[in-house]
């Protein structure tokens, strides 16, 4: 009984002090504002996400066909578009153009009306500098011959693989900062006014070299037989409702070209492919 008396006797001179300091000092904040709280240094600006949708439509054209597309060639333009190699362009057999939204409804018409088998579409979303692959077939390992800068005819080993379209988008901004303050935006109607309007959009012919389910070793050694045809590459600055138009130029099953490798399709029912690409968004 002794020894319980002793152990609540302390433990009552322990908690003494903690139940009756009424002196306890409060926290310093008079004069204090609640702007001076925030944490200095610059500011984080909002990071958005910068995306481009472009649609790639296809259509088969009849080889008997081919003749209605002079129709469409004298609306569009074709020296808005810029070629990696205008020769190598030319000697791939390719031809391209460009128009906006009043010229894609009459395009469209003039393919109809010719017969044109219209093939489904491809919806790109692609964010800056991440290229994006429209398949167009399959390729089993060979050796091919395509042609080079200026025309010159080289030798590659190819495959197995997907032959297509890669389309590579870059998104070209305005100003950062705002017109009214000259100080970054900070508010959303201001970072909504400086989103870019225009993107610049590149199209190479490629052939890729399939890794699916190989070890990162193996698939790097793949990839050296990816084949990239520049020559046949162009670019255009696009906005929303602007369209490319890209087909062989004539028919020509020759597959040294890449109009005859990409875009032709031989044997029974000959045809070329047209590829519309519409530039729907950038956001």
């Amino acid at each position: 009984m002794a020894r319980l008396l002793q152990i609540l006797f302390v433990c009552s001179v322990v908690m003494l002090p903690a139940g009756c300091d009424k002196t306890q000092k409060k926290p310093e904040t008079e004069g204090i504002k609640i702007g001076d709280l925030a944490p200095t240094g610059k500011r984080v600006q909002p990071q958005t996400l910068r995306t481009t949708n472009i649609e790639i439509i296809s259509y088969e054209l009849p080889v008997d066909k081919i003749t209605s597309m002079e129709g469409i060639w004298q609306m569009l333009k074709p020296g808005t578009l810029r070629y990696n190699d205008l020769g190598g362009f030319a000697a791939n057999g390719l031809r391209a153009a460009m128009g906006n939204f009043a010229a894609f409804n009459k395009v469209t018409e003039i393919l109809k009306n010719a017969n044109a088998k219209k093939l489904p579409t491809n919806s790109l979303l692609m964010s800056d500098n991440q290229p994006e692959m429209v398949n167009i077939t399959r390729i089993p390992h060979k050796t091919i011959s395509f042609i080079g800068k200026q025309g010159v005819t080289k030798n590659a080993d190819v495959g197995p693989g997907i032959v297509g379209l890669q389309v590579l988008s870059r998104q070209i901004t305005r100003d950062s900062t705002s017109p009214r303050t000259g100080k970054p935006p900070e508010s959303n109607v201001e970072i909504q006014a400086n989103r870019p309007q225009l993107a610049s959009i590149q199209i190479t012919p490629v052939i890729f070299s399939s890794t699916e389910g190989a070890a990162p070793a193996l698939a790097e050694q793949i990839r050296e037989n990816d084949l990239r045809i520049y020559s046949a590459g162009f670019s255009a600055m696009m906005k929303p409702g602007d369209f490319i138009l890209l087909s062989p130029r004539e028919y020509n099953p020759d597959e040294t070209t890449a109009a005859g490798r990409f875009f032709t399709k031989s044997g029974s029912g000959p045809a070329i492919t047209v590829y519309l690409l519409v530039c729907v968004s950038i956001f």
